[in-house]
């Protein structure tokens, strides 16, 4: 390990030279970095100091390594203590199983079982598949909450806390006839959009209403992997989504694949229900749909679907991020099929995820 001090008329930073690597911290950013009680509060980790206010001009005048820990004298007469392991450590991103059709095994649980330790396997099986299927959940008209109280309340929306989807005559939406649904992803046209879906199964047709799961994070990379331009227009290219009735008007001009600053898939949108697409140059209009008819062949594709029949009691628990999802045509004759569903928001459930591991070996 080398640490040296780099100054020259403009400059001035602690150059690391550590496993193979080189690091540069500048002086501002070591003290906003500092875990010191006169930076940071010991119990929310919040800054004490106004950072923005920090002389621009600041400078590191030396610096001592003791096993592990870099003692570092600033110009301002401060001087702050770091753990190296600290200063060094990687970004860590959370497990992501890609899966398609061919998938052999559901991350599945028993709800007989719950207890912490359950919860938190849940929680880590919606983060890494995107999805989970939890069986004996109780069949009441909120059984929902059975689950989710442990988690954080059900997000209202404007049709309430928890929705009921079955056979209506005067339908509000398609999700509330016998008719396939087409995979897609719910409510596009909210800003932010719900992030997981909770879909209760309290009794279901005798004759259809098969469920279908894509991974949209896998379809995306197959895209990326296969046809980066087609890739970089169905992330560039803002489309729009909109949902009206009578009482609400919902409406959000996005992307259908969305990516973080290091180009990581973090979204994936498709409701072709809801979908208006805006005027545009024609010919970037002509390249968008050439690529969403492409995303949405893939989309639908056996090859990339799973089916699950979900019988009383199940609960589908997806992140609407990342699964698309549909419904087969279905027949209910007795007009007893009968699902509940609910959403909570992202910040939410990862919170709580987080706050799991932390507790739970």
């Amino acid at each position: 390990m080398n640490c040296s001090i780099v100054k020259n008329k403009n400059t001035n930073y602690l150059k690391l030279e550590i496993r193979n690597k080189i690091f540069k911290f500048s002086p501002t950013w070591l003290i906003e970095h500092s875990s010191d009680i006169s930076i940071r509060d010991k119990q929310t980790n919040q800054l004490l100091i106004e950072a923005a206010e920090l002389d621009l001009n600041l400078r590191i005048d030396k610096f001592k390594i003791n096993r592990g820990i870099l003692s570092i004298n600033f110009s301002n007469n401060s001087k702050y203590n770091y753990d190296i392991n600290d200063l060094i450590a990687p970004k860590e991103y959370p497990k992501k199983t890609l899966w398609n059709g061919s998938l052999k095994k559901i991350p599945q649980f028993n709800f007989k079982k719950f207890n912490q330790k359950l919860l938190k396997d849940i929680l880590n099986a919606v983060d890494e598949y995107g999805f989970c299927l939890i069986k004996n959940m109780p069949t009441t008209k909120n059984g929902i909450h059975a689950l989710t109280k442990h988690i954080g309340p059900i997000k209202e929306t404007n049709w309430g806390n928890i929705a009921d989807i079955k056979n209506i005559k005067k339908a509000y939406d398609l999700t509330m006839t016998e008719r396939a649904l087409e995979n897609h992803t719910d409510n596009p046209y909210r800003f932010p959009t719900q992030g997981y879906i909770f879909l209760h199964c309290i009794k279901n047709s005798d004759v259809g209403g098969e469920n279908t799961l894509a991974d949209g994070f896998n379809i995306a990379k197959q895209i990326k992997d296969k046809n980066f331009e087609m890739f970089k227009i169905l992330k560039d290219f803002k489309t729009f989504f909109q949902y009206k009735d009578k009482n609400t008007i919902l409406e959000n001009y996005c992307s259908l694949i969305e990516t973080d600053y290091e180009d990581n898939v973090v979204q994936v949108r498709y409701n072709n229900r809801t979908e208006i697409i805006p005027y545009d140059d024609l010919n970037e209009i002509s390249k968008y749909t050439e690529a969403r008819s492409k995303f949405w062949k893939l989309i639908k594709s056996k090859v990339n679907n799973i089916t699950i029949k979900q019988t009383s009691g199940d609960m589908i628990i997806m992140d609407n991020y990342r699964v698309l999802h549909g419904r087969s045509k279905y027949k209910d004759i007795k007009n007893q099929r009968y699902f509940r569903q609910g959403y909570l928001d992202r910040d939410i459930l990862q919170s709580r995820l987080k706050t799991l591991t932390q507790k739970i070996i």
